[in-house]
């Protein structure tokens, strides 16, 4: 299978032998793809909004859609990989060396997750990680492109984690491969707004009902259900929604509603003035469980 798939990138990337068309157009493709799959779910659910795909929300998140996938996340990371890939070879301790590929991959989907919901936990802990998190929890209207909506600053801060964590277990790129595919689709679904609860499913896998509580605008739900892939994470720390409540209806923040694009970029910068600057009373306390006071 590995060679397979070798073969295939081999194909693909002579039939398109530019790199930016060559990501620009499987970012299209992706994009179409979702948009079809998830508006063709929430007809069946009777939870599509229309007026949500018109709204200037909307296109915000469709630009950093483009942005990350069209070839924002590639140059950066690759140069960090390969410029680091000698200083910190000392790291490269190949947990997973050896076994086979479902495994490969099960036990990478369990790693990255593991440390992802630490991760997600710290972005609402601690002021500094919340300003550029709420780039991402300010969208009021959640579709499945809202899963890019990810500021500069904060996937910059998520790279080093992953690395560091993908040269410690150890990935081949097909393992990487599968597992950012089955991660991409879960993670822009979960956004979507389809109502179903997919059954025994969601014991298991963050769906799109247990994800919406998670960017609900009631101060009941936030800091709540923080799992990207597996949701028995939130369950077995404590922080999973009450399966009985009632599915959100209002989404976004009280104090952060940037109107632009290029608001979106620029908020977290004024929100860290708030935070640390001279007139600022905020006073992050790391052992408690409420989200910073801009909340």
């Amino acid at each position: 299978m590995e060679l397979l798939y070798e073969d295939l990138r081999t194909a693909w990337w002579a039939l398109v032998p530019d790199p930016t068309l060559r990501q620009l157009a499987i970012t299209a493709v992706m994009f179409g793809a979702y948009y079809l799959v998830v508006a063709f779910a929430e007809r069946l659910s009777h939870s599509r909004n229309e007026r949500i795909y018109r709204s200037p929300g909307f296109f915000q998140d469709v630009a950093y859609y483009f942005f990350w996938k069209g070839g924002g996340r590639i140059l950066l990371p690759t140069a960090i990989v390969l410029s680091l890939e000698q200083p910190l070879g000392f790291l490269h301790l190949h947990l997973i060396d050896g076994l086979p590929l479902p495994v490969r991959i099960v036990c990478w989907l369990l790693a990255s997750d593991f440390v992802g919901y630490w991760v997600h936990r710290a972005r609402h802990h601690y002021p500094f990680l919340w300003a550029f998190h709420t780039t991402h929890h300010s969208q009021t209207d959640l579709t499945f492109a809202t899963y890019t909506r990810v500021h500069p600053v904060e996937d910059f801060t998520g790279m080093f984690v992953g690395l560091f964590l993908a040269l410690v277990v150890g990935i081949s790129p097909i393992t990487g491969a599968v597992a950012w595919l089955l991660l991409d689709f879960l993670g822009e679904t979960s956004h979507s707004r389809v109502s179903w609860t997919f059954g025994p499913l969601r014991w298991i896998l963050v769906t799109p009902r247990f994800h919406s509580f998670h960017h609900s605008a009631d101060p009941a739900h936030h800091d709540r259900n923080f799992g990207v892939l597996f949701s028995f994470w939130d369950r077995i720390f404590g922080t999973a929604v009450d399966e009985k409540s009632a599915m959100p209806t209002s989404f976004g923040l009280a104090d952060v509603k940037p109107t632009s694009l290029w608001r979106t970029i620029v908020s977290p910068f004024e929100l860290l003035v708030q935070y640390y600057g001279p007139r600022s009373t905020l006073v992050p306390d790391p052992l408690s469980d409420s989200t910073p006071e801009a909340r």
